[in-house]
């Protein structure tokens, strides 16, 4: 009996250690999955509910993924093989969902940083946008002509975004090429006749700068705060418009 007991014996111990580490793994991931939301709302402060919950729920997921890889290799020492497997698999799927993957990191930056928000309007790669709404893979906006348009994050983060929301107003840049032919003083008191027409629609007054003399034409810039971004197409056709009748060789870029 004693030598039956001498050879159970170290397997049992073995097993009740095996037990208890398994026991150690369950509660630690009990914890951490309840203390989660917690976390992931302290370091992500201000970021949509929506979004948090989406974050959350992964999470979970890989946490429950994670904590299953590791008991059942503390159960049973050859598994370790088939969690070499699970790895190798793991492996597979990020470099199959690599664009995914980087989209979600990029969803991740540029909700925690701040950079773009629901009712900004941007310009990515010379289209300006209206954001209506920063979606899961990416931000649904709306052009002036009221487009809708749909850009990846990975996109957004790839490219360099212009930010135009001011808590002025939509700011616009206009730049007017004149030749030299025309003086400096009289370019600038008829930019600012023109823009007197569509002042009603300004939420500022413009700036109307001289930046120097290029290819034998005189450079303006013209900055503006617009309180209607739905506007912008008819304001710019207008100044145009204005422009062209007081400086009839004048070239005005957007």
């Amino acid at each position: 009996m004693d030598g039956i007991w001498d050879i159970i014996a170290p397997a049992l111990q073995t097993l009740l250690f095996r037990l208890i580490a398994v026991a150690i793994v369950a509660i630690a991931t009990y914890i951490i999955v309840k203390a989660l939301s917690k976390i992931v709302t302290y370091f992500l402060r201000g970021a949509e509910a929506e979004y948090l919950a989406r974050i959350v729920e992964t999470t979970k997921i890989a946490i429950y993924i994670l904590a299953a890889i590791i008991i059942a290799a503390i159960i049973a020492p050859e598994v370790q093989v088939f969690t070499v497997i699970i790895f190798l698999m793991g492996l597979a799927l990020i470099v199959m969902f690599a664009d995914a993957i980087r989209n979600l990191g990029s969803e991740f930056f540029i909700r925690t940083r701040g950079i773009i928000k629901k009712g900004d309007w941007i310009e990515i790669e010379g289209i300006s946008i209206r954001v209506l709404e920063l979606g899961s893979i990416g931000i649904i906006g709306e052009t002036p002509r009221l487009e809708r348009v749909f850009v990846p994050y990975s996109r957004i983060i790839n490219n360099i975004v212009i930010n135009r929301t001011t808590p002025l107003g939509l700011a616009l840049r206009v730049y007017v090429l004149v030749p030299t032919s025309y003086s400096i003083e009289m370019v600038r008191n008829s930019l600012y006749k023109a823009v007197e027409k569509i002042k009603e629609d300004l939420a500022t007054e413009p700036d109307i700068t001289y930046i120097g003399t290029k290819e034998d034409k005189l450079n303006f810039v013209i900055d503006m705060h617009i309180w209607n971004y739905r506007k912008v197409n008819k304001i710019v056709e207008e100044l145009n418009k204005s422009i062209m009748e007081l400086l009839p060789d004048a070239i005005m870029k957007t």
